[in-house]
């Protein structure tokens, strides 16, 4: 005998209720055993579901640069626990703290590194700022409870992480030529006409001079201002992309790094190589944290070239390795600044205040201050923001004069559209900005500063919410995926899924992902 249809209908959804409610109470005791944000998984197969952005491919080849080097030790270790016993600690005292706390720095330094913990309260520092040498750490106990306090800027950063302003030269020992005749972004592996003297673990350079035929290709050779002509990149200047071999294989070196500037012997406008070097030495392992850091009187939208050009947090040529996290920043005109040849650092959960704007600081200079200036390579910029006056305009972060990517800014926050993420100029290559409200531009500059240019190569803006304009060079490529905010008409970059928000959400998480088995449940996670 057959059974009405109801009867079975009522028992399956008996059974589904109870095997939900099975389901539910083992996801329960699995979050109660696993931790929230990240767990270790092996590589499977590829995600089904979302933007499929490793599939990302320009005609020539070009794919999206790897951002997942970022950071910290390449986002390999977590940064170091801000729990750790100090090596020395100093309670505030009234008057000019600036030699006893330079003296503890300086304590640790000889002991072989460690962390000088302020207590709570204000310290006074000179002009003449910090520097935190190798291996050492200033922590106080909290941005709201511990205050260095400067009265004057002068003509070194506030807090200088590593040797200084010095930059020592680097001397090649072994230099090949790059025959391959197109190498697109992304890729991680030349070939060189002499493969002798390259071995695993070396530094080197993937460099390239530039040429007249290169600068003119990129309509930039007659860049004229008030008729003078301006120069947007000398012919023979060195663009450089900082690696470190991985392996050789005959006569093709893989790089540890996937390139984030193409390289084109096709089209004879330039001459590839690779050039191995011994670096000078490294400051690392350097920290700067749960501290603010004020300047009073402020110089907030000062005027360009004044006393107030000094940033508060300088990471100094060839340093690495080195971050600066849970800081609160008042009263700068610059901020962060992590200068030529230094890598792999994060700046994390820093509130930069602009308690003036241009206007009001009688700013005559067309110029803006920049928040964060990245001239460095493998930087990582999460979770930071711009408060304060809506009206302050700034660069919340921009890049240097070619810049060598990869370098990423996640999540940067800011009171309005007068604050910009913008590559400042020259060809900087490799520049992640993603899940921002900012107005981000990767553009020509055209004449712009002394003839900036095309300021920007392989950029990538994903997932952004702020009005965006987005340029290719002739010679290159732009993207913006993910952007649902207001688009420039002068845009031309290369736009893909315009006007929605892509899955997954953070393009560096899903890099990340994939190169390190790390899994990251809905965020980046925290390093």
């Amino acid at each position: 005998m057959l059974l009405p249809f109801r009867f079975w209908q009522r028992k399956t959804c008996g059974i589904k209720n109870q095997l939900w409610a099975l389901m539910l109470l083992l996801s329960v005791l699995v979050l109660a055993i696993v931790p929230p944000v990240i767990v270790r998984v092996r590589a499977q197969s590829p995600l089904p579901l979302g933007f499929q952005w490793a599939d990302v491919q320009t005609p020539r080849g070009d794919r999206l640069p790897d951002f997942s080097y970022c950071g910290y030790r390449a986002f390999q270790q977590p940064l170091p626990s801000n729990q750790t016993q100090p090596a020395v600690a100093l309670e505030r005292k009234s008057g000019d703290q600036t030699r006893r706390i330079q003296d503890a720095l300086d304590e640790v330094a000889a002991r072989g590194g460690g962390v000088v913990a302020l207590g709570p309260g204000e310290f006074a520092v000179s002009a003449k700022g910090l520097t935190l040498a190798s291996g050492v750490g200033l922590r106080g106990a909290g941005p709201s409870l511990t205050r260095l306090k400067f009265d004057e800027l002068g003509d070194v950063p506030a807090i200088s992480l590593g040797n200084g302003t010095s930059i020592p030269s680097v001397l090649p020992f072994h230099t090949a030529g790059i025959t391959d005749g197109y190498v697109p972004i992304g890729s991680s592996r030349v070939t060189v006409d002499n493969v002798d003297g390259f071995e695993p673990g070396q530094r080197v350079f993937v460099q390239r001079q530039v040429t007249e035929a290169w600068v003119r290709a990129n309509g930039m050779g007659d860049l004229v201002l008030y008729g003078e002509q301006q120069t947007w990149l000398k012919p023979g200047t060195v663009v450089r992309q900082p690696r470190t071999i991985k392996s050789v294989d005959g006569n093709e070196v893989i790089l540890d790094i996937p390139l984030t500037d193409a390289l084109d012997t096709n089209s004879g406008l330039m001459q590839p190589s690779l050039v191995a070097f011994d670096p000078p030495p490294i400051s690392a392992e350097m920290g700067i944290e749960d501290l603010s850091i004020t300047l009073s009187p402020s110089c907030s939208g000062a005027s360009l070239n004044t006393r107030c050009d000094s940033p508060a947090i300088s990471f100094t040529p060839w340093s690495s390795d080195s971050w600066a996290r849970n800081l609160e920043l008042t009263g700068f005109n610059f901020y962060i600044e992590t200068q030529y040849n230094s890598s792999r650092i994060t700046v994390q959960d820093v509130v930069m205040t602009r308690d003036a704007d241009a206007k009001d600081a009688g700013n005559t200079n067309r110029a803006l201050p920049a928040d964060i200036l990245v001239q460095g390579t493998q930087l990582l910029v999460a979770d930071c923001s711009q408060q304060g006056l809506e009206t302050a305009a700034s660069f919340a972060v921009m890049t240097g004069s070619l810049a060598p990517g990869p370098n990423a800014v996640v999540r940067f926050a800011v009171p309005s559209e007068s604050q910009l993420i913008v590559p400042h100029q020259r060809w900087a290559h490799g520049f992640l900005v993603e899940d921002t409200d900012a107005q981000v531009r990767f553009i020509n500059r055209a004449t712009n500063g002394t003839g900036h240019g095309w300021s920007i190569n392989a950029g990538v803006g994903w997932n952004l919410r702020g009005k965006t304009l987005v340029q290719s060079p002739p010679l290159g490529v732009n993207w913006c995926i993910g952007c649902s905010g207001l688009i420039d008409d002068r845009s031309n970059g290369s736009f893909l899924e315009q006007g929605r928000e892509v899955m997954p959400k953070s393009l560096f998480g899903a890099q990340l992902e994939q190169r390190t088995d790390l899994l990251t449940l809905g965020r980046l996670p925290r390093n």
